[in-house]
């Protein structure tokens, strides 16, 4: 499979969709997101990547090839894709720069979304003694949680899942009225401060990284009564209040507001294609002066969300058909930089998933981000790590700061209250 061409630096955004017929791929049952999300088809697109790291020797590309083109056909996600075996490539790295190097630039790779085949692949990435399986998809086919579940049921030896799933529940009225007055804000209300670029020249990479022991956050998280990803969202808090004093802009005194992507995917809907997912606006703490005020900001808004059952509503507003035009619409408008700067999700990949005889040993999710589309940042847990990843163009290149502070703050923290590897 060749990879298009991506020179256009001013690519052009077509709008929604509005007719189900005229979506570029076959999703069954479109809802507003996915039609919002699938209207970026051109040379820049969304594209999701699941970089799955195994500690062991690397399977023969062939055999490789052969489980994905064994296992594919047998997946709704997958279904209709004729000959997955040429879905897979093989590149080799020499060491874990020229790894990260290959999987940033795989990343921007835009699919060819003309016709009705699935828009996916599978890229092996070899080094001696280990490897890396990255498995990319254009955003409106398939979100990050269908992608772990999908990677278990390509590549595990064994039965395997992905994150967890929830079951539906009937969502209350006030989940309802929150779920809209947050994207009525993110439209029409003030806007947020936007990350600003670094000084010096434009970063070479779009995406950075950083691990950092699961036991650390679940210490600090245990101190303070909350849950890990609280805590990681706290610390993201204190990183960007250091970003916003380090590079003074004009919008400097705005709110900075991560949108939270929430996972609605159902059991049933596991290795259906397709987003299930909702959004909420976390304003971060960014006058916080520790991270125990930061940790108790963010765990007063993410447990009003909690509560209230947001997720069960953010369901049942993909779900309803009433105006999927205007829906679509709706998304379409909050995924630009400027009303939706940044987006963070959160994804765990769960214990004993080994391909090829290689154990799982990190994990990272990353998502393509360019010109007038939201900066992303992503904690993906996988067996004792979370990896902490960012992903900006150079106007917010900035953010590729993110996951070195944010690994140095919660080593730091963690010292503090009595843990670490130096204690």
């Amino acid at each position: 499979m060749t990879d298009p061409a991506t020179t256009d630096p001013h690519p052009k955004h077509a709008e929604p969709p509005t007719a189900q017929g005229q979506l570029p791929v076959t999703v069954p049952g479109p809802n507003p997101l996915d039609r919002a999300l699938l209207s970026f088809d051109g040379p820049q697109q969304p594209v999701v990547t699941l970089a799955l790291d195994f500690a062991g020797p690397p399977p023969a590309p062939s055999a490789f090839q052969q489980r994905i083109a064994e296992r594919a056909p047998a997946l709704p996600t997958f279904r209709g894709t004729p000959a997955p075996n040429l879905r897979v490539q093989h590149t080799d790295a020499a060491d874990s720069a020229a790894l990260d190097r290959e999987t940033d630039r795989i990343s921007q790779l835009p699919f060819d979304l003309t016709g009705s085949v699935p828009p996916w692949d599978v890229r092996l990435i070899t080094g001696p003694d280990s490897f890396r399986v990255c498995l990319r998809a254009h955003h409106g086919f398939l979100d990050g949680v269908g992608a772990t579940h999908a990677a278990a049921a390509l590549l595990s030896d064994t039965s395997a899942e992905g994150a967890r799933l929830h079951q539906p529940v009937a969502p209350t009225a006030r989940a309802l009225v929150r779920s809209l007055h947050d994207l009525a804000r993110t439209l029409a209300g003030p806007r947020p401060w936007t990350p600003p670029p670094a000084p010096g020249p434009a970063p070479s990479r779009r995406t950075t990284g950083r691990d950092v022991p699961l036991a650390a956050l679940r210490h600090l998280a245990d101190a303070h009564g909350v849950t890990v990803n609280e805590v990681a969202l706290a610390a993201l808090g204190m990183v960007l209040a250091r970003l916003r004093r380090e590079h003074r802009t004009t919008d400097t005194g705005r709110d900075a507001v991560a949108t939270i992507a929430v996972s609605t995917r159902t059991p049933q809907e596991r290795h259906l294609p397709g987003n299930r997912l909702g959004v909420h606006r976390l304003v971060l703490p960014h006058r916080a002066g520790t991270l125990d005020e930061s940790v108790a900001a963010v765990a007063r808004q993410t447990g009003a969300v909690r509560n209230s059952r947001q997720r069960d509503a953010f369901r049942a507003l993909l779900e309803n058909r009433a105006t999927p035009q205007t829906a679509a619409r709706a998304y379409r408008a909050a995924l630009r930089a400027r009303v939706t700067p940044l987006v963070v999700s959160s994804v765990t990949v769960p214990d004993g998933l080994v391909a090829f005889g290689a154990p799982l040993s990190s994990a990272a999710l990353l998502l393509n981000v360019f010109e007038d589309f939201p900066a992303y940042v992503s904690f993906t847990r996988a067996t004792d790590l979370v990896r902490c990843s960012a992903a900006a163009d150079a106007d917010r290149s900035s953010l590729l700061a993110v996951p070195d502070h944010w690994a140095e703050l919660l080593s730091s923290s963690w010292r503090a209250i009595g843990g670490g590897p130096d204690q």
